[in-house]
């Protein structure tokens, strides 16, 4: 939705200006807008991931939940599917890629880390395919910290502050900074890590080294002074850091311009503007129109102005409702569009930190909590940790990812601390850290760049084919594209390159599909086809930036020591078995054939011959219905990704994908049959079960079943939704575990119409626990807030 406000403003009287002047204005407002308007045409997706955690070990699993939205509504996002995410190392080098499914604007996974993997920094890059038609980086980045702990070497510790590192930068309020006027300076000092350094007493020194004011910095190194009438020479900035005097110049004062200051955290429901210029361009600039345009993606608002004579100072006071809630950016442009000068500042949103969380039910194995949050009818994800991890710092919110990161050139520091409590003081350190920040986008590429459309919005994965035999009438054929294990049951027509199409599934990696030719009568015949999947390995085609330093290793004093990590405890003992039967039992011949030494094998004996194959899957854990021509096989649960109850089965090792296949099919041809009930080794086609069945060589009777139809293994599929499984751990009272340990993680909640919602967590015997909570309601309202409940 585009809202389109337009105040104006005349600081001189309108009758002073000549209509075509006026028009000319209008015109190059609605340029401006409609600008913005096509710039911003495409939809733009922004993605969070909620990480249960943000340091992990290597025998951890990467348990997350995605949250997406559409950037210029700021609601839930429905169309996206094909979501992927990438795993870097610090340099930026890729170790894997992993395609998940969303659905209504939200998804869920895990990723299993290599064991193998080295201690250090890792990212996490989400994008979609359809982020790559834009110039700006529309993707997300977390990052985390990984420990191999069979490693000697010791994670450093990227939050010490290294004050060897010290660098201080300036910024200019709205990036001008003039001579002859006043001017705000914004001022940052961190060190290579981009931690903040305090800097309580700092000094601005003019040319002739007298002190015209000072300056200090807060925890996050941010902090601002203001030089009266500056002049036309070079100021530097004196300041102590660990006992060391340093000194830095500032950038040499423009003669000609215009700057502005702006101050929105200081009165109720509205902002004063200062618009500045010096006598060398009062002259250049005096009874011309001037535009200050309020943007925030598509939305805008234009405040018309000029300066009068003698007077190269406006104050303006503009409504709260010129602004969007979130980041807005003020340019101060000209009739020709040009761009003299900018500032980023922020519009409160609504932070209403009221979660309440009570224990209603404790028992022996869990714990049951109920909770009230401020968003009805909310999607949330929880993550429960011991209350004194170490694998929880700093970890970038809900909030940052698509309230501030999406619209700045650079990350937020610590979004939490600016959001959580939210008030005036808080609002003035959040825009003095603004001073220093620019907008995502270029004023010269809204101008005049929209994005083209060259990249598809993938929904879901295409299959193309390619028959490899020639078709007398090819609209008398289609193919059949189905998988037991996901219910897939998908046709296609053949076109006139022999190729066939089946767009938009959903197809599980490491799933096998398979392919049948059918005749207008549905009758299967052979085929011989290439097949592959076009759109399950798109990369993000931007180039991921990393800081780009080698910073020095600091480790605290606490830390040379070794770790102490959570021990898992073994879950699977193999029992020594003792056969003492002295009858020898028919040996089977297939048990070494794909993994059908995790079935159950039988040896069929002349004695099963009078039954038929049908009978004995039903005799052994199976349910088998027939109606009509049609045969029914379920397993007894379901287990499968898609909710499908039927085995995998196969005939000499070639799946069987039409049961009616099997009515009369008698046992009299059959050697060996094997069943694995848990479809251990089998992939998804084996969610409920295989059967795999060996004919007789060379018996006659009934005819041996054809299979005509050829099989697919899906590669780089969509990745199986795994229910959350916590390690078992030996000890969880240990430091190991309140270092490291995971006490639950449930990443699908949903919160009712009066914003209640419940959830268990396994009892650990902890006194207390940490309650990681983020969320969002259905009109785009967020929820990320951290609490350390007290378990009685």
């Amino acid at each position: 939705m585009r809202v389109q406000k337009i105040f104006f403003l005349f600081l001189l009287c309108i009758t002073s200006y000549s209509s075509i002047a006026q028009a000319e204005l209008n015109q190059t407002k609605q340029k401006i807008e409609s600008a913005f308007t096509e710039f911003f045409k495409l939809d733009r997706e922004n993605i969070h991931l909620h990480l249960n955690k943000n340091l992990y070990l290597n025998s951890d699993n990467i348990w997350f939940k995605g949250y997406i939205i559409e950037k210029k509504n700021k609601k839930p996002y429905t169309a996206t599917s094909n979501v992927y995410i990438t795993l870097m190392d610090k340099k930026g080098e890729k170790l894997m890629t992993k395609l998940f499914y969303a659905d209504n604007s939200i998804f869920e996974g895990n990723i299993k880390l290599d064991e193998n993997i080295k201690t250090g920094i890792y990212y996490l890059q989400v994008y979609t395919n359809y982020m790559n038609n834009f110039a700006e980086d529309e993707s997300s980045v977390f990052e985390i910290k990984i420990i191999n702990t069979e490693e000697n070497t010791i994670l450093p510790d990227t939050d010490i502050v290294n004050l060897e590192t010290a660098n201080i930068e300036f910024f200019p309020e709205s990036n001008v900074f003039l001579e002859g006027t006043s001017n705000t300076i914004g001022v940052k000092i961190t060190d290579c890590n981009g931690n903040g350094i305090i800097v309580k007493e700092g000094e601005i020194k003019d040319s002739k080294g007298i002190t015209i004011t000072n300056f200090s910095t807060n925890e996050f190194g941010y902090g601002k002074f203001d030089i009266p009438q500056t002049k036309n020479e070079l100021y530097k900035a004196v300041y102590t850091i660990n006992s060391v005097k340093k000194e830095k110049a500032l950038p040499l004062p423009s003669q000609n311009g215009i700057t502005f200051s702006v101050n929105n955290y200081t009165f109720e429901n509205k902002a004063t503007l200062k618009v500045k210029t010096n006598a060398n361009s009062l002259n250049n600039y005096k009874n011309e129109l001037l535009t200050l345009v309020i943007q925030q993606n598509s939305n805008t608002a234009f405040v018309d102005f000029t300066f009068k004579e003698n007077t190269p100072e406006q104050l303006i006071v503009l409504p709260d409702e010129v602004f969007s809630e979130g980041i807005n950016t003020i340019y101060l442009t000209n009739k020709e569009l040009k761009k003299i000068a900018e500032r980023v500042i922020f519009k409160p949103s609504k932070f209403e930190k009221n979660l309440d969380l009570k224990i209603i039910k404790k028992q022996n194995d869990s714990i049951s909590i109920s909770g009230k949050t401020n968003i009805p009818l909310g999607s949330i994800s929880i993550s429960v940790l011991p209350a004194d991890t170490k694998s929880a710092k700093k970890q970038k919110s809900i909030y940052n990812s698509l309230i501030t990161n999406n619209e700045l050139n650079e990350e937020t520091p610590n979004g939490t601390y600016f959001y959580s409590n939210f008030n005036k003081r808080k609002h003035y350190e959040f825009d003095t850290y603004l001073l220093s920040q620019k907008s995502k986008y270029n004023w010269q590429s809204m101008m005049i760049a929209p994005p083209q459309k060259k990249f598809d919005f993938d929904n879901g994965l295409t299959f193309k084919g390619t028959l490899n035999k020639p078709l007398s009438d090819k609209k008398a054929y289609k193919v059949q594209l189905s998988s037991i294990a996901t219910g897939l049951n998908e046709f296609s027509e053949i076109n006139d390159n022999n190729e066939f199409y089946f767009k938009n599934i959903l197809a599980v990696d490491s799933t096998t599909v398979h392919f049948s030719l059918l005749d207008k009568k549905e009758r299967r015949e052979e085929i011989k086809l290439f097949a592959q999947i076009l759109n399950n390995n798109r990369p993000f085609i931007k180039p991921f930036r990393t800081s780009g330093k080698d910073c020095p290793v600091i480790t605290a004093q606490s830390e040379k020591s070794e770790y102490s990590f959570p021990k898992i405890a073994n879950t699977v003992h193999l029992d020594t078995i003792t056969i003492n039967s002295k009858n020898k039992k028919p040996q089977l011949t297939n048990v070494k054939r794909y993994n059908n030494n995790m079935s159950k094998g039988f040896k069929i004996s002349e004695a099963d011959s009078n039954r038929d194959l049908l009978q004995f899957i039903a005799a052994n854990g199976y349910d088998v219905s027939i109606q009509g021509v049609n045969v029914i096989i379920t397993g007894r649960r379901s287990t499968s990704f898609l909710g499908t109850k039927s085995p995998a089965i196969y005939i000499d090792d070639a799946p069987v994908m039409d049961f009616s296949q099997l009515l009369g099919y008698s046992l009299r041809n059959v050697d060996e049959i094997y069943i694995n009930k848990s479809g251990y080794g089998g992939g998804m086609d084996a969610a409920n079960g295989i059967i795999r069945v060996y004919t007789k060589k060379g018996t006659g009777g009934v005819q041996k079943i054809k299979i005509n139809s050829q099989s697919f293994v899906v590669k780089n599929g969509f990745q199986k939704l795994n229910p959350f499984k916590n390690p078992k751990y030996t000890s969880y009272t240990n430091e190991g575990f309140i270092n490291f340990g995971t006490i639950h993680w449930e990443p699908y909640v949903e919160t009712d119409e009066n914003g209640m919602f419940k959830f268990s967590i396994p009892n650990y015997y902890q006194k207390s626990v940490k309650v990681i909570i983020e969320g969002i309601a259905t009109d785009g309202q967020l929820i990320s807030e951290t609490k350390i409940i007290e378990i009685p």
